[in-house]
């Protein structure tokens, strides 16, 4: 269930990549969230750099022209990067936050907001880490406030079974296509290039085939 959240003001929009954009801070309320930011849940290896999308969907009409989020996460399992397609501040070691203003007149398109790059320790274990998103505001194109929810997701290990089976087979391959053509969220980067697509295939197959699951 998403919380909704409200704002009593929020500056006008400011240029891309703005961190100053929105600098308010909101209390939960009861109203439906018409804007929703979430971070699918992704794959890495240990010693990796690992893209975590942030995604921005609307349940209204109306498109924002800016938000800003807080994305925390464990320091000791996850080291942050760099952020592309967004501004990022360092809050602490654990809590980054991430702002972005639109350039266009109608909003900020649904889709693909930016994202977040983190190296996951060589001790990260194999329980996923969490990401949350925290303190999630946003602004319409006239500086409205507009109620914005917010969906956390985690980080988990690489592996080629990756329908949570014991084995890699051809359901496995299956999902990987549809990741590569964009009809499911582009999550096992098996040689963690930025994108999913044929070379990704291949190492899940070559795993289902009985080969080892290389990434």
């Amino acid at each position: 269930m998403l919380l909704a959240l409200s704002v009593s003001a929020l500056p006008a929009p400011a240029q891309q990549g703005n961190a100053g954009a929105i600098v308010v801070r909101i209390p939960a309320a009861s109203m439906p969230s018409t804007v929703i930011l979430s971070v699918p849940n992704t794959y890495g290896g240990p010693g990796h750099a690992l893209s975590v999308p942030i995604v921005l969907s609307l349940a209204g009409s109306t498109a924002p022209a800016s938000f800003q989020v807080d994305l925390t996460f464990d320091p000791t399992r996850l080291t942050f990067l760099s952020a592309t397609g967004l501004a990022a501040t360092a809050i602490s070691a654990g809590d980054i936050r991430l702002a972005a203003t639109g350039v266009s007149p109608n909003g900020i398109a649904p889709g693909l907001a930016g994202a977040a790059w983190f190296t996951l320790a060589n001790s990260f274990g194999t329980s996923p880490a969490a990401l949350n998103l925290v303190n999630c505001v946003s602004a319409a194109p006239t500086g409205t406030p507009l109620s914005t929810g917010c969906l956390a997701g985690t980080v988990g290990l690489l592996t080629c079974t990756v329908n949570g089976n014991s084995t890699a087979g051809v359901a496995d391959v299956e999902a990987m296509i549809h990741q590569a053509l964009g009809l499911a969220v582009p999550a096992y980067d098996m040689n963690e290039d930025g994108v999913v697509n044929v070379t990704d295939i291949q190492r899940v197959l070559n795993a289902a085939l009985g080969g080892a699951c290389i990434y």
